[in-house]
């Protein structure tokens, strides 16, 4: 499940690892790439459920090139594993994408039981089961039967 932000630094710019990056000899393009490809996988990452993992595909979505994601690896920003590559830590400082689900349950579960008290009485309990699937809902016709035909 997605995470709405992500934790960064508020130090991220004198970080050790990014100022041995942009002081590299690569071409500076190369090197301010990386450095904003790094952040931007970190969102990419929590807002797509990965806990770290950037897949080779997403590359252009974290605005990212072969170029600078071998500069994130060569300075430990990124680690190479099958497939792409993973955010070392990435687990230690955001939260994984179960725990978020988890959380959001039981944040349903506990509006499902302060609904049934507030409609249906201290008594009811019917919180207490699964909740149901949704109907689909048709709501352009639904709409229609309300509004006025012109």
């Amino acid at each position: 499940m997605a995470l709405p932000w992500i934790r960064l630094d508020s130090f991220i710019a004198t970080h050790d690892k990014i100022l041995d990056l942009l002081a590299d000899p690569a071409p500076k393009a190369d090197r301010f790439q990386a450095a904003a490809s790094y952040m931007f996988a970190l969102g990419w990452s929590g807002g797509n459920g990965t806990d770290g993992y950037i897949r080779d595909s997403a590359l252009p979505f974290v605005h990212g090139s072969r170029p600078a994601a071998l500069l994130l690896v060569k300075y430990r920003l990124w680690e190479p594993v099958p497939g792409g590559w993973r955010i070392p830590n990435f687990e230690q400082r955001q939260e994984l994408a179960v725990i978020a689900e988890a959380k959001r349950a039981a944040q349903r579960a506990g509006a499902r039981k302060g609904n049934c008290i507030r409609h249906h009485g201290p008594d009811c309990g019917c919180w207490r089961e699964p909740p149901s699937e949704p109907l689909p809902i048709d709501l352009p016709t639904r709409l229609s039967r309300r509004l006025p035909s012109r």
